[in-house]
C-alpha cells in the first residue's frame, strides 16, 4: 500500500471516532513510519515486526500507565497508527522477523458475477511466503489516487463543510509548535 493511503486511511478512521484532532493530526505521520525499514533493505521485516510495532509501544504504555497518565491517550493513538500500517501490508509482512525469516500474508477478496444469475462470493487465502525485498513503492497508487479523487469530488460536493474543516485543520496545524514546547 502507499503512503497516502498509510496516512489517510487510519486519520480517518480516528477522526470518525472523534479522537481529540490535534492529537490524531500531529501523530499521523507514524503510520507511515514502518516504512523506513526500506532504508535498509528490509522492507516489510524490520519496521513491520512485532518488537517495533507491538513490544517497544507496549513498553511505553506500560510506563505511562505507571509514571506518566497523561501520556496514555498519546500512546494509544500512537499504536494504532503503527498497527494499522502492519494490517494494511497483510499482503505479506514478516511480522516475527528476526526470528522467522518468512512473511506471513492474508489475501481477502469479494468478488460479483452476474451471469446467470447474481451471485458475491468472499476469498480468502493465507499463510506464510519467502522474505522477499519488496523494492520500492509508488507514492502514488492506483487506491490513492481513487481515494484523492474521491476526497476532490466529496469536497467539491460538501464545499461549506470542506472549508470549514480546513479552517479548523489550519487551526490545529498553528497550533502545533506550541503544542510541541510542552
Amino acid at each position: 500500500m502507499d503512503p497516502l493511503m498509510h496516512l489517510v486511511l487510519p486519520l480517518l478512521f480516528l477522526l470518525a471516532l472523534k479522537v481529540d484532532t490535534r492529537r490524531a493530526v500531529l501523530l499521523a505521520p507514524l503510520a507511515v513510519l514502518p516504512d523506513l525499514d526500506a532504508l535498509f533493505g528490509l522492507h516489510r521485516a524490520l519496521g513491520h515486526s512485532f518488537i517495533p510495532i507491538v513490544l517497544m509501544p507496549m513498553a511505553v504504555l506500560i510506563y505511562s500507565r505507571l509514571k506518566r497518565p497523561d501520556w496514555v491517550p498519546v500512546v494509544l493513538i500512537a499504536q494504532f497508527y503503527l498497527a494499522s500500517h502492519v494490517i494494511l501490508d497483510m499482503g505479506g509482512v514478516a511480522f516475527l522477523w528476526p526470528f522467522v525469516q518468512e512473511q506471513f500474508y492474508l489475501d481477502l477478496g469479494v468478488t460479483f458475477t452476474a451471469s446467470d444469475g447474481f451471485d458475491i462470493g468472499f476469498t480468502a487465502d493465507w499463510g506464510m511466503k519467502e522474505l522477499q525485498d519488496m523494492g520500492t513503492t509508488s507514492i502514488l497508487s492506483d487506491y490513492g489516487f481513487a481515494l484523492l479523487f474521491l476526497g476532490v469530488l466529496t469536497a467539491a460536493v460538501f464545499r461549506k463543510e470542506f472549508v470549514d474543516g480546513v479552517r479548523k485543520l489550519w487551526s490545529v496545524t498553528k497550533s502545533l509548535p506550541g503544542m510541541l514546547r510542552r
